[in-house]
C-alpha cells in the first residue's frame, strides 16, 4: 500500500483485518436465516398435525392473536414457528456479534434467544390451559340443558374453569422467570373463596333434586304408565316415570311434571275411577 497516506494506509490495513470477521458473521447470519425458516417451517408443520390450531380455537386464543393483528387467516401455530424463527436467528445473531467483537450486543441477542424458548413453552402450557379450562367446562355445564339438571351446576363449571385457567397461569409466568410466590398465595385464597361459593350454589341447586328423588320414591309405587291422571288444572295419559319427574300426553302436548309438585298438589286418577290419592 505504498504511496498512500499513512492515515489511510492505516485505515485501508484495518478494513482488510476486519474483513474476515465480517464475511464470518455474514455467513453466520445467512445460515441462522436458513435454519430458522426450516425448523420455523418444521414447527408449525407439527403444531398443526397435532391439533394446536383446534386447541387455540377452543380456547379463545385465536380469536384474540386474529383481533390484535387484525389477519382473519392468524393461526397460532404460525405464531408459535416465527417464535421457533427468532429463537434460531437470535442465537446465530449473537454468535455473528461474538465474532465481530461486539460482546455487549452478543451477550444481549445470546439472553434473549435463551428467554424466547421459555416464552414459548409458556405460550404453548398457557392455550392448552384454556383448552383444558374450556373442555372442563362444557363438559359439566353439557347436563345443563337437562331438564332434571340443578341450578349448582353452571357455579360448578365456572368454578373449574377459573380454577384451571389460573394454576395454569401461574405455571406459565413461572416458566417464564416470574416471582409469583405473593400471586400464588393470592390466587389460592381466591379459590378457596370461590370453592365455597361454587360449593354453596351446588347444595341449594340440589336441594331441589333431592325433593324430586323423596317424592318419585313415594308416588312410583301408586302409579304406572297408561294411567289418566290430573294434577291440578292438567290432565294427560302418563307415557312415563322418571327417577325425578313424571311425563303426561295432555292435549297441548308432552308435559313433565317434577315430583315434588304432583307430591305437593296431589292428583286424580281419572281412569279407570275418579279417585283421588293425595301425598
Amino acid at each position: 500500500m505504498e504511496g498512500f497516506p499513512p492515515e489511510l494506509e492505516t485505515l485501508l490495513r484495518q478494513v482488510m483485518a476486519f474483513l474476515p470477521q465480517l464475511v464470518r458473521a455474514i455467513v453466520l447470519l445467512i445460515v441462522g436465516a436458513l435454519l430458522g425458516l426450516l425448523l420455523e417451517t418444521v414447527g408449525a408443520t407439527m403444531l398443526r398435525s397435532l391439533g394446536f390450531d383446534g386447541f387455540a380455537d377452543r380456547a379463545g386464543v385465536t380469536r384474540v392473536l386474529r383481533d390484535a393483528s387484525r389477519d382473519k387467516d392468524q393461526k397460532a401455530s404460525t405464531l408459535a414457528g416465527t417464535l421457533i424463527f427468532w429463537i434460531v436467528m437470535l442465537t446465530f445473531m449473537g454468535v455473528a456479534a461474538e465474532v465481530l467483537g461486539l460482546s455487549a450486543f452478543g451477550k444481549m441477542m445470546t439472553a434473549l434467544a435463551a428467554f424466547l424458548p421459555r416464552l414459548l413453552g409458556a405460550a404453548l402450557l398457557l392455550v392448552l390451559g384454556l383448552f383444558l379450562g374450556q373442555a372442563a367446562r362444557e363438559l359439566i355445564a353439557a347436563p345443563a340443558d337437562r331438564e332434571v339438571t340443578p341450578s349448582g351446576w353452571r357455579q360448578l363449571d365456572r368454578g373449574v374453569q377459573v380454577v384451571i385457567v389460573a394454576l395454569t397461569v401461574i405455571a406459565a409466568l413461572s416458566l417464564v422467570g416470574i416471582d409469583l410466590r405473593w400471586v400464588t398465595w393470592l390466587v389460592v385464597v381466591l379459590v378457596a373463596v370461590a370453592g365455597l361459593a361454587v360449593a354453596l350454589a351446588f347444595g341449594v341447586g340440589f336441594q331441589g333434586l333431592v325433593r324430586d328423588l323423596a317424592a318419585g320414591f313415594y308416588l312410583r309405587a301408586q302409579l304406572k304408565a297408561g294411567q289418566r291422571l290430573r294434577v291440578g288444572e292438567v290432565e294427560g295419559e302418563l307415557l312415563q316415570l322418571t327417577p325425578l319427574h313424571l311425563v303426561l300426553q295432555t292435549a297441548e302436548g308432552r308435559l313433565a311434571l317434577p315430583y315434588s309438585l304432583v307430591h305437593s298438589r296431589g292428583f286424580v286418577q281419572t281412569e279407570p275411577a275418579d279417585t283421588f290419592l293425595s301425598p
